[in-house]
């Protein structure tokens, strides 16, 4: 992975998704992300990204970039994630040795929508519902092979 040095994720608000709940992405993150790894959409989801079933019994799948808790993933890359994973903290996949984001150039969308110091999502003031219909409605659409 290139490292991208990042000062505008340095405060402890902005990064602490990073830290213990890293953003999902949206379809189109998946071609941009995987082409600043160099690497194909299906080898991303593989090796990086783990599937999170949104709320609701249409089982739509949001992927996210796995979680690692010390060394340890909380869920393996590739996989769904079980029952308990979204209340584990743990590290996104993306940080680098230094703490900071190595995909930041190509970051996944719900990491540059969130302001943690403004408690706004996409600059606006939310509700943990309208941010589940916001992915529900991007991913409703998608999908995986």
């Amino acid at each position: 992975m290139q490292r991208e040095n990042n000062r505008e994720c340095s405060c402890p608000q902005c990064i602490s998704a990073c830290r213990n709940d890293p953003g999902r992405l949206v379809p189109a993150d998946l071609p941009v992300l995987a082409s600043f790894l160099g690497i194909s959409t299906g080898q991303l989801i593989a090796e990086y990204l783990v599937m999170i079933p949104l709320h609701g019994k249409n089982k739509i799948m949001a992927l996210a970039p796995a979680k690692l808790k010390g060394r340890r993933f909380i869920a393996q890359p590739g996989t769904v994630v079980p029952p308990y994973y979204t209340a584990e903290r743990g590290t996104c996949i993306f940080l680098d040795e230094n703490g900071l984001c190595a995909v930041h150039a190509a970051k996944p969308f719900e990491c540059g929508a969130y302001m943690g110091c403004k408690n706004t999502f996409l600059g606006k003031p939310y509700r943990d519902k309208q941010v589940e219909d916001y992915f529900l409605q991007k991913w409703k659409k998608f999908r995986m092979e």
